[in-house]
């Protein structure tokens, strides 16, 4: 079995690749299908796959078959979403065995973050392994992968303290607003989405001083439950054009698959301000931050060109993560011995499976034998009772088991160890067992 990896992140790739190669997740069930499934009269790329989809990253992971390569990957990702692969390609990274683990459980542990720590990646992995998992493309290789990053993940927070600090997309956002504009206290923040980015959002607003708060979501119920908790304003999208006159701050992070806010939205708030602003409304700003952490992105580029606009994306979060990587160079690289701890773990496991076909036919062998042997004992039985029979079958079953424990158990642990071939090899010798 071989595992193999396919993806993009906020390293290698801007948001405006990111946000066309993106899965919502009303696509992942059909991809992982795709990928796992004969297709078009064309062999399925993956034996077993699961599709990691974030604001900052697209990562396929998968367990080979035969003929899967890179090329068939990057193939399966332009089909999908329509694209050219020449627009894409060079973005891309490819990893092979125990480097697709690595990766893995370094990014649950939130070391492979645009913001270093970051605490939302470990349920957006949990998410990915549950996705894999309804739709049937989790096999018994990818399931342990998974199970031990999630584990790689947890330990690192509880652990080490890398996650303290800016350690959210949501975090970093506020900061950003709080470097750009210095006071928050007295601004008027809309809030457009009501995940768990706007929450965070929320909290981050109060804590630094924000106490004008606006919350606008599709679903209302879920729009007023924030608002309350939090003691913003509720509005809904028909208020949108309102709500961006009296904006001093947007932070927008819904799962739109295209642009919600267009230049108009956005020139009419301005021109609106700058109406009130004109027959002496003192609050009023004259300029605007939008700061938009969706992929794909919900306010359209074109936002920016407008005097005193000032707009950032995901990709303009930088200059407040390079700020919070020096205090948490300890806790990265203990994390790291974590992840590498979790690694060695798989890999043991991993190697263990090198014995399940020889056993499989060691076992076989064995339950051959004693059915025959069995059978042929109870023809020469005469009026046994179905009771005698049970306890006849389970003292022959007891022994088989016992006689098998003792060279199952080595031959795992040679496996773990890495000789698993040789003693594999050694008992099909002995047991003059058929080659798989």
């Amino acid at each position: 079995m071989r595992l193999i990896l396919a993806g993009l992140d906020h390293t290698t790739a801007p948001v405006d690749i990111r946000e066309r190669l993106a899965f919502s997740p009303s696509d992942i069930t059909a991809a992982l299908t795709r990928l796992t499934r004969p297709y078009e009269g064309r062999e399925p790329p993956l034996a077993e796959a699961a599709i990691l989809s974030t604001c900052n990253r697209v990562e396929i992971y998968g367990v080979a078959n035969g003929g899967s390569t890179a090329e068939s990957l990057t193939r399966f990702l332009a089909e999908f979403h329509g694209l050219a692969e020449a627009e894409f390609v060079h973005t891309l990274f490819f990893y092979n065995g125990d480097t697709v683990a690595r990766h893995l459980f370094a990014t649950s542990s939130g070391l492979r973050s645009l913001v270093l720590g970051e605490a939302q990646i470990q349920g957006q992995v949990r998410s990915s392994f549950e996705q894999a998992q309804a739709a049937g493309s989790l096999g018994p290789v990818l399931h342990r992968m998974f199970q031990h990053a999630l584990t790689a993940g947890k330990r690192t927070r509880t652990e080490t303290s890398l996650g303290q600090g800016a350690a959210s997309v949501s975090q970093a956002g506020v900061e950003l607003a709080r470097r750009r504009l210095g006071e928050l206290r007295g601004r008027s923040v809309l809030l457009v989405g009501g995940g768990e980015v706007s929450e965070l959002a929320a909290q981050n607003l109060l804590a630094n001083g924000a106490d004008r708060l606006m919350i606008m979501n599709r679903t209302q119920a879920r729009g007023r439950e924030l608002a309350e908790r939090y003691g913003a304003e509720a509005l809904t999208f028909d208020e949108l054009p309102q709500a961006l006159a009296r904006a001093d701050i947007l932070i927008s992070s819904t799962a739109a698959p295209v642009p919600i806010i267009y230049r108009s939205h956005v020139a009419d708030a301005m021109a609106a301000k700058q109406l009130l602003r004109a027959i002496g409304d003192a609050d009023t700003q004259p300029e605007m931050l939008l700061i938009d952490l969706a992929v794909p992105r919900d306010i359209h580029p074109e936002v920016a060109t407008l005097p005193g606009v000032h707009l950032c994306t995901v990709d303009d979060l930088q200059e407040v993560v390079r700020a919070t990587l020096g205090h948490r160079a300890e806790s990265a690289e203990r994390a790291e011995q974590i992840t590498i701890d979790e690694v060695h773990a798989f890999e043991a496991w991993l190697r263990t499976q090198e014995a399940v076909p020889c056993l499989t036919m060691l076992r076989e062998h064995a339950e051959s034998l004693r059915n025959a042997e069995l059978e042929r004992a109870l023809r020469r039985l005469v009026d046994i009772s179905p009771e005698q029979r049970t306890v006849i079958e389970g003292m022959t079953r007891s022994l088989v088991n016992k006689l098998l424990h003792t060279p199952t158990r080595r031959l795992r642990d040679a496996a773990a160890q890495g000789d698993g071939q040789r003693y594999a090899a050694m008992v099909s010798e002995l047991f003059n067992l058929e080659p798989a």
